[in-house]
């Protein structure tokens, strides 16, 4: 049995939204080239699967339906949803078949086909919610994925990591009143959205299950060691996802044009198999990421081809650009989590 799933579909190129739009389709054409250059694609540790679109019932599972049908619509005619994020005639059925790239990541591992998987899916979805899109997203492929496993398998506990460089609100949006599914989000704080303050914790019976560390611009990818060793493990232990996925954006690299973090490929890697650990511990190594940002054409492919090898625990691909920059924000990093352990001591025993 291979490791790892690697989950695209050659129709992810086709949506394109101009040459001057970050999100374009180069994103994911020189990750696949990148990967076959490797020899990742031809490696018997990852399997690539083709997947199939979404379903209605999948996106009404979580989106309004007035919603889908607008997407659907604005399809047909051409229009926009925010500035950033304009529909064109493929819009609907390219963001379907993303959402369903997402629910294929999930169904390979629960069908035992692999451990692991990684949906190379666009356009992205954290940034939408039930009822509107933006920030390129159409629909927020995690949640579909997670509403499926829900229904079609019968899981009940979810974890999401979310270390794209923006906070994504929509999914924040979605799932902050359930306590069957804890969120948690790095991000650039101020960066677009504008959400993803500490404070937001959730409501109702879902308080305390939405958890936030905003990260100050700078800030380098050695953190992430402490953030995982402080705020993610008790999380894991105590809350015992059975199933836990990554909203991976690689927009946090020191080379993506549209944020500020100074995160590399090894950061990538390095989180990714301190998860791994986590997931093997605690819920059956059942990890599935799927694709956010990332918006630099050299440090995307590089920085997935090392999340992909340690999904399928090769060794490390020798992929930095050049020397990252130097940003001590050691202080003000303990600072924050110290907050944020403040915050969650009144919902989770771990922090008490």
């Amino acid at each position: 049995m291979p490791t790892t799933g690697l989950v695209y579909h050659p129709d992810y190129i086709r949506h394109n939204l101009g040459q001057d739009h970050p999100e374009k389709p180069e994103r994911i054409s020189t990750t696949i080239e990148y990967l076959r250059r490797a020899g990742l694609l031809d490696n018997p540790e990852i399997q690539l699967f083709a997947p199939k679109p979404a379903t209605i019932e999948d996106l009404t599972a979580v989106h309004i339906e007035d919603y889908v049908q607008e997407i659907q619509s604005l399809s047909k005619r051409g229009g926009v949803l925010t500035l950033d994020t304009p529909v064109q005639t493929e819009t609907y059925e390219i963001a379907r078949l993303s959402a369903g790239g997402a629910i294929q990541a999930g169904e390979i591992i629960i069908r035992g086909e692999v451990k692991n998987s990684f949906a190379l899916v666009r356009p992205p979805g954290h940034h939408a919610g039930r009822g509107y899109g933006g920030g390129f997203c159409y629909f927020n492929n995690v949640c579909v994925m997670i509403e499926h496993l829900r229904r079609k398998f019968g899981l009940k506990r979810f974890m999401i990591i979310d270390w794209d460089v923006h906070h994504g609100n929509g999914t924040q949006d979605i799932f902050y009143g359930d306590p069957t599914v804890l969120y948690f989000s790095t991000h650039q704080m101020p960066l677009y959205p504008g959400t993803g303050y500490m404070e937001e914790i959730g409501e109702g019976e879902g308080r305390g299950f939405n958890v936030n560390l905003p990260l100050p611009a700078g800030t380098s990818g050695d953190v992430y060691d402490r953030i995982l060793a402080e705020i993610v493990s008790p999380l894991v232990e105590e809350f015992r996802p059975e199933f836990i996925t990554v909203s991976a954006g690689q927009d946090a690299h020191y080379a993506d044009p549209i944020a500020n973090l100074e995160f590399t490929s090894y950061t990538y890697a390095n989180i990714t198999r301190k998860l791994l650990v986590l997931t093997h511990r605690f819920c059956r190594d059942n990890l599935a990421l799927v694709l956010e940002g990332g918006y630099n054409l050299e440090a995307l492919p590089a920085s997935i081809a090392s999340i992909v090898t340690a999904l399928a625990d090769l060794p490390c691909l020798p992929v930095e650009l050049k020397a990252r920059q130097e940003v001590n924000r050691n202080q003000e990093i303990e600072e924050r989590i110290k907050k944020l352990k403040s915050i969650l001591k009144e919902y989770w025993n771990s922090f008490r």
